[in-house]
């Protein structure tokens, strides 16, 4: 009997023994696997842990503690605790992870495991925000692993500890160490995958720091032996694109002739046609470039490069062909090829912009017929003089008034409203083809009709401003200053010259400043008199930067002092009409609202 019970806790011991094991077995394998994921998801760069992740670095924990409750006298307590600790940390848990460590400081202080849990604590102590001298300690500890006798884990620490520094420094914003630390990292890693992935990381931290050698050298090393088939594929790409950008087009294509014709890389193809186009494209092959764009929608439909080759068509087709019915066609083509596309909302831009240029021609085409009895395609394409030398008149200015354009119409209020309307289409226009399209002269065009065809608007001042940039764009100064003089001298009192006036450190005489000062002088006593010279400020400058404040100020003494609402709302409308885009639009709006509100209820009693 007593044979029988030596022999049964002799197999009990055994069992529990191996129960245990078996334990911290299954919590090494999840971490282990965890690590796997954890590693391909920072090397695309991203935080967030993927689900299968979080699961396995849970199952981790659940089997660390299982250890560390049902089995208090097990061999593997120590190793638990630091396993814990780090599943704790990939969580986010850092607090927690802390304590872990600590606590296998206290309860093991001979274990050998403390090594590798000191720069654990770094981590943690570092991500927490509670350790200023992260960096210097990393560096101290990856030092002093020389120093002394080498661990067992040597390779494994030391890698792991430059690659702490290397995260600490691309922290601080020191690319430059980061990448060295990366490199040394990789250089030392004990086993092929982590070796492969510091190569990735180094590749792709290279490249957007636009380091071309950097990141060709480290992707021509993971094409070489990364285990993941997707980051050699990657790896390849970026070597083409980084030959591209640096100008090493015969590279670059012998590199797409070799991967397309590789059976391996028949996922790639489409970025590769991709590459190849963009290839012609910068060597000024522009047909060929359009021709392969073309191939690639027909033969790689919904996919990120048929969505991008979309793109390129539509700008061509803009740019250089000026044809925006069609390159609104392939613009509104690209959402639909692939709808995560990072080119999807520059498209939707686009499409925009060529409805709202089309809208704006339509009603120039409408606005010339009533104004001045033309029907015509597009006025401004018409060989009819658009710019009646108004440079050349500056030179032989008699008087302060420039040569601006008059007309014959009668300057009554509906005239008035349309030439306004006018103006403000011209100048969007000129604003779209110039400054979002790049048709320079086009755009110039549209401004020169304010200028030159128009009474003076409120778009007036700002069209000649935009005229002078454009012109010292293209390199003539001298028209560019004559333009920048007429400002100064028959537009003062605009924003547009008093930016001159700012750049070159002139001072300018602000009219329409001091009457403010002087109307609001008059609110509190003589609330009509300051109104009466608020109205006179807008007539004499219309096109004074402060003609918004100025009738929010006549809406408000309506509104607060007079207590004339019907008044106070048309005030307000003027605002909101005349002046939709400014930051005081919202709050006319907003009481106008409250009127209607108020006369609807009035009427309803």
């Amino acid at each position: 009997m007593k044979k029988l019970c030596l022999i049964l806790t002799f197999i009990f011991s055994i069992w529990s023994g191996c129960a245990y094991f078996n334990t911290f077995y299954n919590a090494s394998q999840f971490y282990h696997q965890a690590e796997i994921e954890i590693s391909a998801i920072s090397e695309i760069s991203e935080n967030k842990l993927s689900d299968n992740a979080l699961d396995l670095l849970n199952k981790t924990i659940i089997r660390c503690n299982k250890v560390l409750n049902d089995h208090p006298d097990s061999d593997f307590r120590d190793d638990a605790l630091l396993l814990k600790s780090k599943a704790l940390y990939h969580l986010g848990q850092i607090s927690a992870a802390l304590s872990t460590i600590r606590f296998l400081e206290s309860e093991f202080p001979e274990s050998q495991l403390l090594l590798e849990a000191n720069l654990w604590k770094i981590r943690c102590e570092w991500k927490g925000g509670m350790e200023n001298y992260a960096l210097l300690k990393t560096l101290t500890f990856i030092a002093n692993l020389d120093k002394e006798e080498k661990p067992k884990n040597y390779k494994k620490l030391k890698s792991f500890g430059h690659k702490t520094a290397s995260e600490i420094y691309e922290e601080e914003g020191n690319v430059d160490s980061s990448l060295v630390h990366l490199e040394r990292a990789a250089n030392i890693a004990d086993n092929r995958i982590e070796r492969a992935s510091a190569h990735y990381l180094i590749a792709e931290k290279a490249y957007n720091e636009k380091k071309l050698a950097v990141a060709l050298q480290n992707y021509r090393k993971v094409v070489s032996f990364h285990p993941n088939p997707k980051h050699i594929e990657t790896a390849h790409l970026q070597i083409v694109r980084i030959y591209r950008e640096m100008e090493e087009w015969e590279l670059a294509s012998i590199e797409i002739e070799d991967l397309t014709i590789t059976d391996k890389f028949s996922r790639i193809k489409a970025d590769l046609m991709l590459e190849l186009a963009k290839l012609y494209e910068i060597q000024g092959r522009k047909e060929e470039a359009v021709n392969r764009y073309q191939l690639i929608t027909e033969e790689f439909p919904r996919t990120r490069a048929s969505a991008e080759s979309y793109y390129k068509m539509g700008s061509f087709t803009l740019q250089k062909e000026q044809n925006y019915s069609e390159a609104r066609k392939y613009f509104d083509n690209v959402e639909k090829e692939f709808r995560q596309s990072t080119f999807a909302p520059s498209a939707k831009v686009r499409v925009r912009e060529i409805d709202d240029l089309i809208l704006d021609i339509k009603v120039i085409q409408e606005l010339d017929e009533r104004l001045f009895g033309i029907n015509s395609d597009n006025s401004v394409s018409n060989d009819k003089k658009l710019y009646d030398d108004l440079i050349q008149n500056t030179e032989n200015i008699q008087d302060d008034t420039p040569q601006i354009a008059t007309t014959d119409i009668s300057a009554n209020l509906d005239s008035s409203l349309l030439f306004e309307q006018m103006a403000i289409h011209l100048y969007s226009a000129g604003e779209l083809e110039a400054f979002r399209f790049g048709h320079i002269n086009t755009g110039m065009n549209y401004f020169k009709r304010i200028v030159n065809e128009l009474p003076i608007t409120k778009r007036t001042a700002q069209a000649i401003y935009s005229l002078s940039y454009l012109h010292k764009t293209k390199g003539d100064s001298v028209t560019s200053e004559k333009l920048n003089l007429i400002l100064l001298e028959s537009f003062s009192n605009s924003e547009f010259a008093h930016d001159i006036a700012n750049e070159k450190k002139l001072s300018i005489v602000d009219v329409p400043a001091e009457m403010m000062i002087i109307s609001e002088s008059f609110i509190e006593s003589k609330p009509d008199s300051a109104i009466m010279l608020y109205e006179k400020i807008l007539t004499e400058y219309p096109n004074t930067r402060y003609a918004p404040i100025v009738l929010l100020s006549i809406a408000h003494i309506y509104d607060r002092r007079l207590n004339k609402l019907p008044e106070a709302k048309v005030a307000y409308e003027r605002l909101a009409k005349t002046y939709s885009k400014s930051d005081h639009a919202d709050f006319a709006n907003e009481r106008i609202a409250i009127f209607d509100r108020i006369l609807s209820s009035i009427e309803e009693k």
